[in-house]
């Protein structure tokens, strides 16, 4: 596919910036005035929006004066807080797994005198000092708007939910209905979920495929085995698919138009942000309790648009 070609050479140059990041792992920092240490850990899922997320808080640790460390999470996030603790991080920045982990990693930090500041999910979990996120509300309205917009206001669309307990994909699939709902011509069925698992995804694709006119998923997952699966079929059974995300496999199919929109966020301005909220703590100032960032609907013909290009591949200059 024409993205392959491009998608290595930015592959390259993330590589390249990745190494050029501020103090990682516990390294002695390159300058004097740094004002504290502050721990990045690694989400559960690996991919193009952690990778933005890295680069973004990177970046502002250089801009802000902090020590970022970068903690692997390998067997749970309380033990990559503890881990970071240890190695005398002062601010925890993470996208909790669980308002269970949230909970844990808070109190431990806590006990610690140290903060936390969460990345993306809005859990009820006292004790945060700071939250970066996105509307999903908002984002779900605009996939149910882009679908609307693709289906000329007359069809049958499957919103394709998840079993996941994160409350983000519940508020994307609260704002589909909200917005499909004012669409006389449209019905919708919300029968159907999948996780991360790509077998039960393709699973819940293979019932709908030849039931719907169009396919909306909260997650990238099922944006993918929709996507397959029309692949699979042919021509002749190709749907509309609306998902959210900004994975590499999912750009592919855009670009190829397989994926008809995407509902994009920049992980580089969450982690650039959250960062900035570290370092406000760190000075001993008041960071803000809730920041929200935009997000996007990108299609197969902007995508390359330089401000879409600034968001789907944030180390492009």
């Amino acid at each position: 596919m024409r993205l392959l070609a491009r998608g290595s050479l930015l592959w390259a140059a993330l590589a390249v910036l990745l190494l050029q990041g501020c103090s990682e792992r516990g390294q002695p920092p390159a300058e004097d005035g740094i004002i504290g240490r502050v721990a990045l850990i690694a989400p559960q899922m690996d991919g193009a929006l952690a990778d933005s997320i890295r680069l973004g808080a990177e970046a502002a640790a250089k801009e802000f004066g902090c020590e970022l460390i970068y903690i692997e999470e390998v067997t749970g996030q309380q033990n990559a807080a503890e881990k970071a603790l240890k190695e005398g991080a002062s601010v925890l920045l993470l996208d909790p797994d669980s308002s269970g982990q949230l909970e844990a990693v808070v109190e431990m930090a806590q006990n610690n005198e140290a903060a936390v500041i969460t990345l993306n999910d809005v859990y009820p979990v006292k004790g945060v000092a700071s939250t970066v996120t996105i509307n999903n509300l908002e984002a779900g309205r605009l996939a149910g708007s882009a679908m609307a917009e693709l289906l000329r206001g007359k069809g049958k669309v499957a919103l394709l939910g998840s079993d996941s307990r994160a409350p983000g994909y519940a508020e994307r699939a609260q704002g589909v209905l909200e917005e499909l709902g004012r669409q006389p011509g449209i019905t919708v069925d919300d029968g159907y979920s999948c996780g991360t698992s790509p077998d039960g995804c393709a699973e819940a694709a293979r019932q709908l495929i030849n039931e719907v006119d169009g396919i909306i998923a909260v997650q990238e997952q099922g944006a993918l085995s929709a996507a397959d699966e029309s692949l699979r079929r042919g021509e002749g059974s190709r749907i509309r698919i609306v998902g959210f995300g900004s994975e590499t496999p999912q750009l592919e199919l855009l670009q190829d138009g397989i994926i008809d929109r995407l509902i994009v966020q920049s992980g580089f301005n969450a982690g650039y942000l959250g960062m900035k909220q570290a370092g406000m703590v760190l000075r001993g100032e008041k960071p803000e309790v809730k920041l929200t960032l935009a997000t996007k609907a990108v299609t197969p013909d902007s995508m390359f648009w330089m401000d879409n290009q600034k968001l789907l591949f944030p180390f492009v200059k």
